[in-house]
């Protein structure tokens, strides 16, 4: 009995320290939908020339990928190149409802980011407001370290 509550607490103690914090960056309301973008306080930090955060975009009503399955958030990592204004994103993965929560519908992998294409971000965009957000964060020299668990499932 004393090795299962002892298991079961250390279960809860893990997940705890990897809990998601997400912080809502930006919304915007359209017509017939609200769309959400958030970041994980917890995973903005420095990898190599870039900031690295895990990002969630979630609908207010359902999307349809190519295979008409209908999603209402996805998950992804974004790289930032603060100097330049640039954005690249891996590792998306989308999810029933607007929040991630269970095994993702559809997961794309992860790819290293010398593989990535940085894309310049509009101004006035939902990109523009993601990367503000983040790049306040680039001076911070106690974010330099990536995590090492996995954010996609």
């Amino acid at each position: 009995m004393k090795t299962m509550l002892t298991s079961l607490l250390m279960i809860l103690l893990t997940h705890s320290a990897y809990a998601t914090e997400w912080k809502l960056i930006s919304e915007t309301e359209e017509k017939d939908k609200t769309v959400s973008w958030y970041v994980d306080m917890g995973s903005i930090v420095r990898e190599e020339d870039y900031l690295r955060a895990f990002l969630r975009t979630s609908w207010s009503v359902p999307q349809y990928g190519p295979d008409d399955v209908p999603y209402q958030s996805s998950t992804y990592i974004n790289y930032f190149d603060c100097s330049t204004g640039k954005i690249a994103y891996t590792g998306n993965a989308y999810y029933r409802t607007t929040e991630p929560a269970g095994k993702p519908l559809h997961q794309e992998p992860e790819h290293p980011v010398e593989k990535l294409k940085f894309q310049p971000v509009r101004l006035g965009s939902a990109g523009e407001e993601r990367l503000r957000f983040v790049c306040k964060f680039r001076s911070k020299n106690f974010m330099t370290q990536r995590p090492s668990s996995s954010y996609l499932g």
